[in-house]
């Protein structure tokens, strides 16, 4: 009986197969297949093998790609998967097309329905838009289409087939990572329980090396592929990527290796705390962090690796690659555990954004020190556009102000170091105890990150620039 039972299911599964794909020539098959192990290339690689959750940048990275695909599938100008949120449709640079597109869009996430809706002529093109059903009573997205001839019958059977293959895709990530996150975080509680989380070691120091020519080709590369990137909010032309680059290394290095040599370190912390004194318990947190901050130099350096290759996602998608996509690459480039961490978590949108994030409580050194690696990247980014931009500096200057307030806890660390001695902070030394507290105690009186862009600079600010 068994056995019969699994003849008739496999049948039916046969049947259903059969029926979808009737009318369709041996070319027609042979396209489809080709497309099919196109799509599970794309998640194998983007999701399957790294993503840690359901929303993250990896799965709008593989709809990008599977939407460039199904445009070359289908052989027409435009096609694209969206989201049920409707906000991620790659824009075609006719901004008439996109208004057009956009409206269509929101009607097929409206219309609880899987037909083809269209065509609506906008100038010379024809926007169609299908909505993703499928085994949901609503819609989970859209596929938009512009094109200069009709969709043909044999092309709608081919979008839904190839939908339908899209479909176990999606309910593959979505049950794997949920799976992966549990178990991410079960391991964590249990080892937790069992007091086996490791405390992160201090990456050691290691010898500078300058970009050669093939990070220079690299470079080139970039320039011709991504017209610009934006970093923090800021549009930089992708052909300065190579100075912000420079840029960053030479204040991450250079920032560490005062932190790392100063002699005391006193922290903008509710007591006064040296972080540098060894003997003492409330420090001992303080002087690990110093020591995984030194991760930073390699984070900073692998940026130099990041290719043209590696920003083709983004290109699908069509839109700028942000510090964030950086970092995500370069995360792929490193064997370091704990700077693969730092870069993790490193993103631009500061720390108050992240305070109840799953890194901050699992890797809570990592997370301070990537919010100080942002903001050497912020200090990167300003003194870029200040040698290339000097006319907007003002303005620029502004909002970098503006965005590294967010970063409270690195400017405990960035505030405290020899280098801002003979910057007169209300005319005391805060390399001694009792100004120390006086001057950073209370964050209202605290020096600003002002202080950092006119260390930058090169030149002291006023007093008056001295609060919060």
């Amino acid at each position: 009986m068994a056995e019969v039972r699994i003849d008739t299911l496999i049948e039916k599964y046969w049947q259903d197969s059969r029926e979808a794909l009737i009318g369709l020539d041996f070319g027609a098959h042979a396209r489809l297949n080709t497309a099919v192990g196109a799509v599970d290339a794309i998640w194998d690689r983007h999701v399957f093998v790294s993503a840690e959750t359901f929303g993250g940048i990896q799965i709008g990275h593989a709809r990008a790609l599977t939407g460039a695909l199904l445009r070359r599938f289908l052989v027409v100008e435009y096609a694209a998967l969206v989201s049920v949120g409707g906000t991620d449709i790659p824009p075609t640079g006719n901004a008439h097309l996109d208004s057009s597109l956009a409206s269509a869009c929101q009607h097929a996430l409206d219309t609880f329905s899987g037909d083809l809706l269209g065509p609506v002529r906008v100038a010379d093109a024809l926007v169609y838009a299908k909505p993703i059903l499928l085994d949901s009573p609503v819609p989970i997205g859209a596929v938009m289409i512009a094109c200069r001839r009709p969709i043909s019958s044999i092309q709608g059977r081919l979008l839904s087939e190839f939908l339908r293959h899209f479909d176990t895709r999606l309910s593959l990530a979505e049950r794997l990572l949920q799976m992966r996150r549990r178990t991410f975080d079960f391991e964590y509680e249990i080892k937790r329980l069992k007091g086996e989380v490791r405390v992160p070691e201090p990456v050691p120091r290691r010898l500078r090396e300058l970009p050669g020519k093939e990070v220079e080709r690299s470079m080139a590369e970039i320039a011709n592929s991504v017209r610009e990137l934006v970093l923090f909010g800021v549009s930089l032309p992708s052909e300065h990527f190579g100075s912000f680059c420079h840029n960053y290394d030479l204040l991450t290095h250079a920032y560490l290796t005062i932190l790392e040599n100063a002699e005391h370190l006193f922290l903008d912390v509710p007591s006064a705390i040296d972080a540098k004194n060894e003997e003492s318990k409330l420090a001992a947190p303080y002087f690990r962090l110093l020591g995984v901050m030194g991760s930073l130099r390699e984070a900073t350096r692998l940026l130099f690796r990041v290719t043209a290759d590696d920003l083709v996602p983004d290109i699908a998608m069509g839109r700028a690659p942000t510090f964030a996509d950086l970092t995500r690459i370069a995360k792929g480039k490193t064997t370091d555990e704990t700077t693969g961490y730092v870069l993790e978590i490193m993103n631009d949108r500061g720390e108050d954004a992240e305070l109840d994030a799953l890194a901050a409580r699992s890797h809570p050194y990592e997370f301070r020190a990537a919010n100080t690696g942002e903001v050497f990247a912020l200090l990167a980014l300003y003194e870029t556009l200040k040698e290339l931009a000097p006319d907007g500096l003002q303005s620029l200057r502004r909002r970098v102000t503006a965005l590294l307030r967010k970063y409270q806890a690195a400017r405990a660390y960035l505030l405290s170091y020899d280098r801002f001695e003979d910057v007169p902070l209300k005319g005391g030394d805060r390399t001694k105890r009792v100004n120390a507290e006086k001057l950073l105690l209370h964050r209202e009186g605290a020096p600003a990150f002002d202080f950092l862009l006119a260390a930058v600079g090169g030149k002291g600010p006023s007093d008056s620039n001295t609060s919060s």
